[in-house]
Parts: structure tokens; sequence; C-alpha cells
């Protein structure tokens, strides 16, 4: 079972700028992914019912 991470690097008013990990590895090493707050709440979502759990969202305090 996939374990995904997604932290939240950079907000603004409208996006989120993300890294994500899966099983601990780095998926996007040439750059953060921005996202609107709706999209990234729908990808949470849907990697959290995929992997029955095993997601988390969180905070970067320094980028």
């Amino acid at each position: 079972m996939n374990e995904y991470k997604l932290v939240i690097v950079v907000e603004t008013k409208d996006h989120a700028y993300i890294r994500m990990f899966v099983n601990n590895s780095l998926v996007n090493p040439e750059g953060l992914i921005r996202l609107k707050y709706s999209e990234l709440d729908q990808l949470f979502r849907d990697l959290f019912k995929a992997s029955k759990g095993n997601c988390i969202k969180c905070r970067c305090v320094n980028p």
C-alpha cells in the first residue's frame, strides 16, 4: 500500500504550492506543484480514500 504526503510549502490567496511524496520519495524534484485550494482538497480526498487512510497533508514551516 502506498503512503502519500502532501507538503504545503507556499500559500497565496488563491493557490497552494506543494511537494508530493510517495513512499517517502519526492515525485516532483523539478519544482513545486501549484494547485487551487479546491484542487488540493480533492487530491487529498482521492489519495486518502485510495490509500485507505495512508495520506497526510501538512505545512512546511521552513521552506
